[in-house]
């Protein structure tokens, strides 16, 4: 028998659990099903009864010219509703990856054979470079969809006039703006909650890339030991940990209490200040804010290009839900007080715990007005930023 990967989630997986399958007419009883293969011309109606106990299904592709399984698949997930794991078996092309996607399936299944005539590398570039949906759903996983209606009346060419990363998928952007700002980018980490993702994708694509760390020497020890383990695990070769002027916090905070009684002030010594020359010397800086966070982000671009610095936003079109995914997918380790109700991670003093139903952010500043610590920019300067940013690292 020969032997088989799986292509899922950007990932080449050993396909070995699926080489046992139960064929259509074998089905019987009321027994769980593990794997069900299909003919691309199965009679989905009588196998409506039985999918309910189908954990995943097989759709044979005996040829990348025969797409019969595209629409098996599409009906499979509209019209019967069908959960399970869905997969393309067959020789597939790497540009029938996205419409893969797009019709339901989960990963596709190739044969060695396959696998010769175009690499796992050829599977993962096909995708990046697919940069449009025809259908609702996803070419590129966590990037925004857009129908071939809303595409008629609203061209590629227009979005991509405003936003020439329009339809990127993460990894894609980062690769294109590390190439456009070469020498010239800098990433901004808190090691917050969700800081492992882009330190990963930065990681694979330039370890080289300097990334900047504030260590404002309030921050928990936890904090301190993510950023060691993640700097460690990922190889980032140009990692650069800020503190701020101690002269300065001799002057303005001798005794380490600034905090309770000048929150702002605090702010601005240990954070505004020592980050403002380093960041502002690079002419593009990437974020990880997301348009679902606030209102004020919800038309953000991938890319803007602002003067005299430009923001690139990898994760834009993301959702929590996305970021949980990748971290689980990479097996990235979560952030230590993640667990015990930590949603948002800033300095220790400043920061408690979140009850069910909170804001991710109510932990910050807690029982005061104060919901940023100034570092968000806008025009081009560092400025205080009054509504609350859900989720936002810093």
């Amino acid at each position: 028998m020969p032997s088989h990967t799986l292509i899922q989630d950007g990932r080449a997986r050993d396909a070995s659990r699926f080489a046992t399958s139960v064929d259509v007419s074998d089905i019987s009883g009321n027994e769980p099903i593990e794997v069900l293969h299909i003919p691309n011309d199965a009679d989905l109606d009588a196998l409506a009864p039985t999918l309910g106990r189908i954990e995943t299904i097989l759709i044979d592709f005996p040829a990348y010219t025969d797409g019969r399984g595209f629409s098996l698949a599409r009906q499979l997930r509209r019209r019967y509703n069908y959960e399970g794991l869905l997969i393309a078996d067959g020789p597939l092309i790497p540009d029938q990856h996205a419409f893969a996607l797009q019709c339901g399936f989960d990963a596709v299944r190739l044969d060695d054979e396959t696998l010769k005539r175009h690499t796992i590398e050829d599977w993962h570039s096909a995708l990046d470079d697919f940069d449009m949906t025809y259908q609702r759903g996803y070419a590129v996983k966590a990037g925004p969809a857009t129908s071939v209606f809303d595409a008629r009346m609203t061209t590629l060419d227009s979005r991509k006039a405003g936003d020439p990363f329009f339809g990127h998928s993460a990894e894609l952007t980062l690769r294109k703006a590390i190439t456009k700002f070469k020498g010239d980018i800098v990433l901004a980490t808190s090691m917050g909650v969700d800081s492992a993702v882009l330190l990963h994708m930065v990681s694979r694509i330039d370890p080289s890339l300097p990334v900047i760390f504030l260590d404002t020497g309030k921050h928990f020890r936890e904090t301190l030991a993510y950023r060691d383990e993640l700097v460690s695990r990922f190889g980032l070769t140009n990692f650069q940990n800020i503190t701020p002027d101690q002269a300065a916090i001799l002057a303005e905070d001798p005794d380490g209490t600034l905090n309770q009684s000048e929150p702002d002030s605090c702010c601005d010594l240990r954070k505004v200040r020592p980050l403002d020359g380093v960041i502002n010397g690079y002419g593009a800086r990437i974020t990880g804010r997301k348009r679902y966070q606030t209102p004020e982000r919800a038309e953000m671009s991938i890319l803007e290009e602002t003067s005299p610095q430009a923001k690139v936003n990898p994760l834009a079109y993301w959702t929590a839900k996305d970021v949980t995914a990748y971290m689980r997918q990479h097996d990235l380790p979560p952030h230590p007080l993640l667990a015990i109700g930590y949603l948002s991670i800033g300095c220790q003093p400043c920061t408690t715990r979140v009850s069910a139903g909170e804001d991710p952010r109510a932990g910050r500043w807690r029982n005061s007005d104060k919901t940023e610590c100034g570092i968000h920019m806008v025009d081009g300067k560092w400025v205080s930023v009054e509504t609350k940013a859900t989720f936002e690292a810093f």
